[in-house]
Order: C-alpha cells, then sequence, then structure tokens
C-alpha cells in the first residue's frame, strides 16, 4: 500500500479509503489509485485486516433443514444482505440434529465468524448460554426460546398464523380441524397450535388431542399422517398443515384417497410454495415475509457485533393469501 500511495501520489490512508470504500474519494483520485492497484494486481492481505480489526468479516447461518420454501428464502435474504454489507457468509444445515447442531456451534465460534444466525433443531438452547453470556454474538431465527439469554431473535408471529388459518376455517362452518405438523416442542410448532387452539375456544370449539398429527416435515411424512388422522377421526373436514412440502404430501395424499379438496376436506397451508396457485384447486396459505425476516436477522447480527448491549426482538406478521382450497370461491 505505501508503494501504491508513493506512485499515486497519496497517503497511504488514501489507499485504504479506495479499496475498502470507507470514505468518499474524489473520482480523479479514486481512479488514479485504482489504476495503480490494476497494474500491480494488488490485493488486500485477508488474513492481515482480520488481525489487526479483529473481525473475519464472515458470519455463519445455522438452519435445521433447508427443503422448504419458507427456509429456502430466509436463506436468501440473508445471503442477499450480507452481500450487501461486505461480508462473507457460511451456511451449515444440521438437518434437525441437536448434536450436530452443538458441534458446529462450537466449531464456528472458534474464531471463524463474527457471529452466528441461528435457526435451532429444538428447545435445548441452553448450552448456548455459555456463547452468549461470553458475548459471543447470536440471533436466533424463525424458532427460539427463552431459556436462552441476552440473545436477540427475529421471527414471524406464529401465535396469529395458527390463530388466523384456524379462524378462517371457523368462519367457512368447519368445527372439525386437524393439523399436521412438521417438528413436535418448537416455537414455531407450539405457537402456532396455541392459536389454534385459542380461535377454536373463541367459537367454543373444544380442543381435540387426537386432531394433531406428525407430518415429519416431508411430503412422505404428511401422506401417511394425514391417511392415519382421517381413519381415525373421519369427522375431520379441514386440515391446517404447518410446511408446504407437507402442504404437497397432504394434497397427493387426499387425491390418491379420492377426497375432492375443499368439499370433502378443506386445507389451509403455510409457505407461499411457487405451484401452489396453479394445483387445482389454488392452494390457500397463511404466509410470512422470510425473506424480510433473513434480511432483518443480517442487521440485528451486525448490530449485535458493533453493540453487544443490544438486545432486539422482531416479529413479523403473516398474511393469509386466500385461493380456493379452503372453500372459498
Amino acid at each position: 500500500m505505501k508503494e501504491i500511495a508513493k506512485e499515486a501520489n497519496v497517503s497511504v490512508a488514501t489507499v485504504s479509503h479506495v479499496i475498502n470504500g470507507t470514505k468518499q474519494i474524489s473520482k480523479e483520485t479514486h481512479s488514479r489509485v485504482m489504476g495503480v492497484v490494476r497494474k500491480y494486481n494488488y490485493m488486500p492481505n485477508q488474513a492481515a485486516k482480520t488481525l489487526k480489526q479483529q473481525k473475519t468479516m464472515t458470519a455463519a447461518l445455522v438452519v435445521s433443514s433447508l427443503p422448504d420454501t419458507f427456509v429456502s428464502e430466509m436463506t436468501y435474504g440473508v445471503e442477499e444482505r450480507a452481500r450487501e454489507m461486505g461480508y462473507h457468509l457460511m451456511l451449515v444445515n444440521t438437518n434437525e440434529n441437536i448434536l450436530y447442531e452443538k458441534k458446529t456451534i462450537n466449531v464456528l465460534h472458534s474464531n471463524m465468524v463474527d457471529g452466528i444466525i441461528l435457526s435451532p433443531t429444538s428447545s435445548d438452547l441452553e448450552y448456548l448460554n455459555e456463547y452468549t453470556e461470553a458475548g459471543f454474538p447470536i440471533v436466533l431465527v424463525n424458532r427460539h426460546h427463552p431459556v436462552v439469554k441476552n440473545t436477540p431473535r427475529v421471527t414471524g408471529d406464529n401465535y396469529q398464523t395458527g390463530y388466523d388459518a384456524t379462524l378462517h376455517l371457523l368462519e367457512h362452518g368447519h368445527r372439525e380441524i386437524g393439523i399436521i405438523y412438521g417438528v413436535p416442542d418448537v416455537s414455531t410448532t407450539n405457537d402456532r397450535i396455541r392459536g389454534y387452539r385459542d380461535a377454536l375456544e373463541a367459537y367454543g370449539v373444544p380442543f381435540n388431542e387426537n386432531y394433531l398429527e406428525l407430518g415429519a416435515a416431508t411430503k412422505k411424512g404428511a401422506a401417511l399422517a394425514v391417511e392415519k388422522l382421517l381413519k381415525r377421526c373421519r369427522q375431520i373436514s379441514a386440515l391446517f398443515i404447518l410446511n408446504d412440502l407437507m402442504t404437497i404430501g397432504t394434497i397427493s395424499k387426499l387425491k390418491e384417497m379420492k377426497l375432492r379438496i375443499p368439499d370433502n376436506v378443506a386445507i389451509i397451508g403455510f409457505g407461499d410454495f411457487p405451484s401452489a396457485e396453479i394445483i387445482d384447486p389454488p392452494v390457500t396459505n397463511i404466509v410470512q415475509p422470510p425473506e424480510q425476516i433473513g434480511r432483518i436477522a443480517f442487521d440485528i447480527l451486525l448490530d449485535r457485533i458493533e453493540n453487544p448491549g443490544n438486545v432486539k426482538h422482531i416479529e413479523l406478521p403473516a398474511n393469509l393469501v386466500i385461493r380456493k382450497s379452503c372453500g372459498c370461491k
């Protein structure tokens, strides 16, 4: 940098500002410096920068699964915002494996990244306090649990998601409403079922534990769950399905069982997958803004890195995208 500064007849600080974009430099000076940089094919030494700044300019996104549309779009939002802010992003999929998640967080904490955005596999999160109480920046996204201290979170309003989807089916006259859920004992599932229960109560409809069935967050799992649920509880006339892969599995199984949607079984899904509007009938979905959640999560992580005392919780509303599978015309 000293040689570049000497040849361009500027200070070393000016060269640094041009290369790193940290200060407004005149077009003429910027062009002159970059001409010398290109001449010598200069590349900043990232390792040296890291040692000097005590930053890696790398963050990690650790998700519990990747296949569904919500997680994919949330990941895109994090990646896009990281790129805009000059950060590299490491992506890890734990595939709902808590032991792998714990090992991953430990490895990433070892000076590999400046901070982590985590969508955890379960509510077994007390282990995170070892890192957060030491000041290591972690932001929980999508799923969360109050056992984790000193940790911001960015989520959709899952309680209202469950309430609004159930209310819509109740308003269509359904009283026997089943739920196909993906993962037990995580905040997203628990909060949506809590919203479902409260909507039933508001209509004077008793909650029935038998109307809940685990679909394992997969197409195959949902197909098995729907068949099991409807054979056990033949009176069910509507289903709320808690992820898009399970919605596809549910539709496939209902057609195989010769049950018409919405005449025999009405459905509302979660997450608006690309083919939802062209399936026959088009699928009503309740949608949270995954890309926005991802972008905000990265901004919260940066704020946490720069201002360790800041702990923000952000919850974004859901939107019901009404089509025909719920019984609307």
